[in-house]
């Protein structure tokens, strides 16, 4: 494939083929292309592989092709088919055919070649074909011959099997097997040779070579590669090399691609840059391909088992420039995924993938071909099952909460965290306020109070030590200490009035002993007349115990005012805070609370607040935080013993991105599925229960209304998400002080027993799925035990 057109080989066609379509790859029509039997329209002819030059001229339009004549004795040849037509083709359906003429070449010496590859230069008009038992080299310009050798003159180790070739303007790679010693464990090795061209003849020479080693101790370590000299797709190899003479080679069956870089000016020395793992499996770098004048890789991985047994197929695409490559990398984006599936006329078995600078093609293992095209920013390749032949992407804008800023082949990608694009951009993100929830593929900024918890139940204050009221009083009366035990400290403002009665005794002994006149005597006396009147010690007699009378009678308001309130701090539900404490702790009540079993029997007085909590009618509310999904989208199923069956939600709305959906609960205990037929992204969840109030003589059911949020920073909501809640019934007796009856309350509680790290994915994982609904299963039940306060 290169810019003027794409070949493809059709062995299996009844008479063989060959397919080709003409340039611009954006439409299918019959003009663009063409079908042409074989040579001869033999079908004694196998073609191993095609192979056109990367940047050609535009005339002539040619493809090289080599293979094997299969009637009798096998006999390796190379061939090149040519255009003969400077104009566009014509409708005629016949016209392809008459216009391509074919030139071939056999090698008569040779016979069956296990692998047989051949590389073409990039202006198209030398051909290379290499096996492990020759080289050629077959020039359209020079048809009637055919130039070979024994490839012993060529590779530096006579056993070399190739497997796959790449040429460049001044270099070449190819890669393949090498033979060892019989006696050594491992039989045969992958290896990656350096080629240049000899000027005065174009032969290629080996100049250096990078030998793929496993790592000790990997499962690559223990592989012998018994069979590498027989074709097997599980030995087969891959290789690409871009503009800047950067290369890829992928090797599948150690499940690793390996980026290498060439000296352009000097290409004498193959250095190794770094290599992709991808983990206990075969398949990664099935086929490898350059794209967008080498910014950008397409990497092929076909997920096996060690037995060679396929999982799935994905095309992964790196940013080679922005980012480094190795084991670790994350892709920009993936093929398939949830808004870029395999049609249904397109098989999940991937075999091979090829690229212009700028188009990739990706043939499956029935022979269909999909074409990728470059969309402008803020677009990406969208693909539709058309029925043509073969399927051609189109472009169309980027979903909400992702962006595109380069023109490529490659997917939008989630806004980063932080920011967001409601769908009015799909270039660019924006940034949100500092104070909201933006996580990763956000539509919106939402405020953060819209993931609050909301937790009705709290636990009981720590006991009095002591429950005798005098030891209570006695210990409020004397005790002092700094901040707010200061202000409300009796002892504290009895010491304020005794510092008071000092001042007074001051200025009475001035009056006394150093004013001698009769007013100062006067006033004297009626300080004191005075002071016998407030006198509590003396009972009147002492004007002295009126002084000391003022810090007692404060001392007992205090203990008053202090007794009061504290008797108001019973029954503790229905009482405010105990701010005339010091510690603000302090409750009139003596608590017990533990866990007890439900299936210890019920006293009768019990009975009546567990029968009120088992009927309370249960309210579900689920928030789908920062999305644009829609109610029209939502269908609700819930679980009637063994039979999901459809329920209905009372109110569901859309409000800045916040997807609200209530849902009364047919009963307490049930599992509910809430299906969501939507590729929107969603950022987080946040969970409720609720519950109307009921009292009833000595009972009361509070309302009940507790939500929990789950939202990770960094990851968005999972497709697939399963949560678990579990009711536990919280009773509370509030024993009366005398000759009363008791009083109950009740409430639920739920608390969330799913690990909230199975709800996320990363962008990474994101990226790669391909399931077009979100799936929301919640589960109530109860704990088998109760709180009992």
């Amino acid at each position: 494939m290169n810019e003027i057109l794409l070949v493809q080989a059709q062995n299996a066609h009844n008479p063989p083929r060959f397919f080709i379509q003409f340039s611009p790859y954006n439409n299918t029509q019959s003009s663009s292309q063409c079908f042409i039997n074989y040579p001869e329209n033999s079908q004694n002819y196998y073609v191993y592989t095609a192979a056109v030059g990367k940047r050609p001229n535009k005339n002539p339009k040619q493809f090289f092709f080599a293979g094997e004549w299969i009637n009798g004795s096998s006999r390796p040849f190379i061939g090149v088919a040519t255009y003969n037509l400077t104009n566009h083709l014509s409708d005629s359906p016949n016209s392809c055919a008459n216009s391509f003429s074919y030139s071939i070449q056999y090698l008569d010496n040779y016979d069956h070649q296990e692998y047989y590859v051949i590389g073409v230069e990039p202006k198209g008009l030398l051909a290379y074909g290499f096996s492990n038992a020759f080289v050629t080299i077959f020039d359209s310009q020079n048809v009637s011959t055919l130039e070979s050798w024994n490839s012993s003159l060529t590779w530096s180790n006579s056993s070399f099997i190739p497997r796959a070739v790449e040429i460049s303007d001044n270099f070449g790679i190819i890669a393949g097997f090498v033979q060892n010693d019989s006696k050594e464990r491992v039989k045969y090795s992958p290896i990656i040779y350096l080629l240049n061209f000899n000027s005065s003849n174009r032969r290629p020479i080996i100049v250096d070579k990078y030998i793929a080693t496993a790592t000790p101790g990997t499962w690559q370590d223990l592989l012998t590669y018994s069979t590498a000299n027989i074709y097997s797709a599980k030995n087969s190899m891959s290789i690409s090399i871009n503009s800047r003479s950067d290369v890829l080679v992928g090797m599948p069956f150690i499940n690793r691609v390996f980026l290498l870089s060439v000296n352009i000016s000097d290409p004498r020395k193959l250095t190794y840059r770094s290599r992709n793992t991808g983990g206990r499996s075969l398949g990664n770098g099935k086929s490898v391909a350059w794209l967008d004048d080498g910014n950008l890789a397409a990497i092929l991985v076909n997920t096996y088992s060690l037995m060679y047994q396929w999982s799935s197929s994905q095309i992964f695409f790196y940013d080679m420039v922005s980012t480094t490559y190795n084991s670790n990398s994350t892709p920009l984006s993936v093929f398939p995924n949830y808004h870029q599936l395999v049609p249904d006329s397109f098989s999940s078995v991937f075999l091979n993938i090829i690229s212009s600078p700028t188009s990739l093609t990706l043939m499956d293992d029935m022979g269909n071909l999909l074409i990728f095209n470059p969309t402008p920013p803020g677009y990406f390749p969208s693909i539709t099952n058309t029925g043509s032949v073969p399927l051609i992407t189109s472009e169309e804008a980027c979903l909400p909460g992702m962006y595109k800023d380069q023109y490529g082949i490659n997917d939008c990608i989630l806004c980063p965290t932080g920011t967001k694009n409601p769908g009015n951009s799909s270039i660019k993100c924006m940034l949100c306020a500092n104070e909201s929830f933006c996580s990763l593929g956000s539509v919106d900024e939402i405020p953060k109070s819209a993931l609050e918890n909301i937790v009705q139940v709290i636990a009981y204050p720590k006991s009095p030590e002591s429950t005798i009221f005098e030891e209570i009083l006695i210990g409020n009366m004397f005790n002092i200490k700094e901040g707010h035990c200061v202000v409300v400290s009796p002892l504290f403002w009895a010491l304020i009035v005794a510092a008071i009665d000092v001042l007074i005794l001051i200025v009475i002994a001035v009056l006394h002993f150093c004013v001698h006149h009769q007013k100062a005597s006067r006033v004297k006396k009626k300080i004191q007349y005075i002071f016998k009147r407030t006198d509590l010690i003396g009972e009147g007699e002492m004007w002295l115990g009126g002084l000391a009378s003022l810090s007692l009678v404060v001392m007992v308001c205090f203990a008053c005012s202090f007794s009061n309130m504290f008797y108001h701090q019973y029954p503790f539900e229905t009482s405010s805070g105990s701010y005339f404490d010091c510690e603000q702790l302090i409750r009139n009540a003596k608590f017990e609370t533990g866990l007890q079993s439900l299936a210890i029997p019920r006293t009768h007085t019990e009975k009546p607040m567990f029968d009120l909590l088992d009927e309370q009618n249960l309210m579900l509310h689920v928030d789908f935080i920062n999305t644009l999904v829609m109610c029209d989208s939502i269908s609700l199923r819930g679980l009637f013993g063994t039979t999901w069956s459809t329920i209905r939600w009372s109110t569901c709305e859309n409000v800045r991105s916040i997807l609200y959906l209530s849902i009364p609960l047919p009963f307490q205990l049930i599992s509910v599925e809430i299906i969501l037929d939507d590729i929107q992204i969603i950022g987080a969840l946040r969970i409720g229960l609720s519950g109307p109030s009921y009292e009833e003589e000595l009972y009361n059911l509070k309302q009940f209304n507790a939500f929990q949020s789950f939202s990770k920073n960094g990851d968005i909501l999972a497709q697939t998400l399963n949560v678990g809640l579990s009711l536990t019934k919280v009773i509370n007796e509030t024993v009366p002080m005398k000759g009363e009856e008791s009083n109950y309350t009740g409430i639920y509680i739920f608390t969330p027993k799913t690990k909230s790290d199975n709800l996320y994915v990363s962008n990474d994982q994101y990226i790669q799925s391909t399931a077009m609904e979100t799936v929301l299963k919640i589960e109530i039940d109860e704990t088998p035990f109760f709180e009992k306060d």
